[in-house]
């Protein structure tokens, strides 16, 4: 025989069963009603950039990201590997390479929208080993028989066009370029090259030298007959975002300078 259960006891718990599923429903309900929120996705930048500027840029992106939440994503190669590798992709949002003569090539291509700058400048020198074997104290010395030059590339790097244009104008460009014994890919592995003694002079620029100057032998070209490139900045037509790549390009012409200076590249055309 089961046990009585008084009336007011009764009522009391179909109360509180009442009270329970109700509370049930309306959880189930705000549940249903507070669905999590998708967060809005990062913007990001993608930016072609010189080998040769790599230090500089890589601060200038993370100070921007720091400030602003955009994730600046860099791919690093030789100018011309660059300009390459925009022609085929046809997207990006930034191209900065090591100097104006590729700017005015994706230009001529139809890739450039908005040009900034100068933010710093390439200075070409000449280095040698800590012992000089070469004796080489002028730019006109690289034509002396026997002299073994390493340069970079003088289609793919902006330092190589450059130094080709100074050897025209002093009218030594034959003599100079039968001395070459390697054409190389950025004027960072000419530095390496001439530590290892692989050759007796090289074309690179003053950044370059900047860090090495107490294991080289470095020589200034005459500013009569150098030549000294600008280092721009530049936002490409294929910009999904051309508002933040053009806040990028304003960013980097204000900050630029000082983080370019602080790497060794000249701030001043001089």
């Amino acid at each position: 025989m089961y046990p009585r259960i008084k009336p007011g006891l009764l009522a009391i718990l179909v109360l509180l069963l009442s009270f329970s599923l109700l509370a049930a429903g309306c959880s189930s309900q705000k549940g249903a009603d507070q669905q999590p929120q998708e967060q809005p996705e990062a913007k990001t930048l993608f930016t072609y950039v010189g080998a040769n500027l790599k230090e500089p840029v890589t601060e200038l992106a993370e100070a921007y990201e720091a400030e602003t939440g955009v994730k600046v994503e860099m791919t690093f190669q030789n100018s011309g590997a660059l300009l390459n590798q925009l022609e085929t992709a046809k997207k990006g949002d930034i191209y900065m390479p090591g100097g104006m003569p590729f700017v005015v090539q994706a230009e001529q291509k139809g890739f450039i929208d908005q040009v900034a700058g100068p933010i710093a400048y390439h200075t070409p020198i000449i280095i040698a080993p800590a012992d000089n074997p070469a004796q080489i104290t002028s730019i006109e010395d690289l034509a002396k028989p026997g002299v073994k030059l390493v340069m970079p590339d003088k289609e793919a790097t902006a330092i190589g066009k450059t130094i080709t244009k100074v050897f025209d104008k002093i009218g030594k460009t034959a003599e100079i370029e039968g001395n070459l014994a390697a054409s190389l890919e950025s004027p960072a592995k000419v530095m390496a090259a001439i530590k290892m003694g692989q050759g007796n002079a090289g074309i690179v620029e003053y950044s370059n030298a900047f860090k090495e100057k107490d294991d080289i032998t470095i020589i200034e070209i005459d500013p009569q007959v150098n030549i000294i490139d600008e280092i721009p900045i530049a936002s490409l037509v294929f910009a999904s975002d051309k508002e933040l790549a053009s806040d990028f390009l304003k960013f980097v012409k204000e900050n630029g300078p000082a983080a370019f200076e602080k790497y060794g590249f000249n701030i001043k055309n001089s």
